[in-house]
């Protein structure tokens, strides 16, 4: 797995900025359709945005049972369960509180990466980058947003069970990094939409639901951008630097996500956004130093092995 370059951290910031613009369409669309008919609303346009992807580079489709396998587990655990929980989440909760929910995708990822895989180990540079990572959230949102948790329990366990989820389908896709990734993509969103549709045209019928022109419009941005895009922006990272790095843009989606929020629903964001911002960027470029003589000697070691 090679160290990230700037185009990782362009990748990064380009995704979290997908990421977290999310957030306030969710709030919108939340206000017009269930969180089920939104959450599988934009999964199926984020399908539709791939499959024209994949036609206009004619590209090709994983192959291989582990491929598929990989393939449905994404759809499942990165798209279908976390969007509806997060919606759910949404209608009770507000967005920092959600922010900080959320920010144990990178401390989840990097422990199951350390636990279930042998390139992404804990590191002393990952630990100190999760500290300061999450410090940063927590200036970011103010310490009196946590003082919300435990109010709506069952709304913020929803939303840790979906930063679960993005945790594992993270460490998943990585049997995807030598298959084609536009066509990944889609299939992935493909099995999402076909687990998730049924289910809300079953529940919610969204046929018998008032019309909603801002609604509409949210879902639309939902599945074109932070879902769609994003999809293939993040097989991309996983393949190029790994999950444990694709992991840290959780830490940047909270700002964004208070910057979109000005912008499209007047939210003004408290003065300690920049201190927090420089945080968390202090976080992830902290987590991937790597210090000390043993450190460069497992590095050597590791580079003599891919040559060997």
């Amino acid at each position: 797995m090679s160290r990230p370059g700037m185009i990782d951290y362009f990748l990064l910031i380009l995704l979290a900025l997908m990421w977290g613009s999310s957030f306030a369409f969710i709030k919108l669309g939340v206000h017009a359709y269930s969180p089920l008919v939104v959450a599988a609303g934009r999964i199926t346009l984020g399908a539709v945005v791939l499959w024209g992807i994949v036609l206009l580079r004619r590209g090709g489709l994983p192959k291989g049972r582990r491929a598929l396998g990989a393939a449905f587990m994404c759809g499942l655990l990165g798209n279908a369960i976390p969007f509806f929980l997060i919606s759910m989440g949404e209608t009770r909760i507000n967005a920092g509180l959600a922010a900080v929910l959320m920010s144990v995708v990178p401390l989840t990822t990097v422990i199951l990466g350390h636990l279930f895989t042998d390139d992404e180990k804990l590191t002393v540079g990952k630990v100190m980058g999760l500290v300061l990572g999450t410090c940063g959230v927590v200036v970011l949102v103010g310490p009196e947003t946590l003082s919300g948790l435990g109010g709506d329990l069952p709304y913020q366990l929803a939303v840790l069970t979906a930063a679960v989820c993005y945790a594992v389908s993270s460490l998943v896709a990585r049997h995807l990094r030598d298959q084609p990734r536009a066509g990944s993509a889609a299939l992935i969103l493909t099995f999402a939409s076909l687990t998730i549709s049924p289910v809300a045209l079953l529940v919610d019928r969204p046929w018998t639901m008032t019309w909603s022109a801002q609604g509409a419009l949210a879902i639309a941005y939902l599945g074109a951008v932070p879902t769609g895009l994003a999809m293939f922006v993040l097989l991309v990272m996983v393949a190029r630097t790994g999950a444990g790095f694709l992991a840290f843009n959780n830490y940047l989606v909270p700002a964004v996500g208070i910057i979109v929020s000005l912008a499209v629903l007047g939210e003004v964001p408290a003065p300690s956004t920049l201190i927090a911002m420089v945080i968390i960027l202090a976080g992830i470029a902290v987590a991937n130093i790597r210090f000390g003589a043993r450190a460069r000697a497992v590095g050597a070691v590791s580079e003599r092995a891919k040559t060997d």
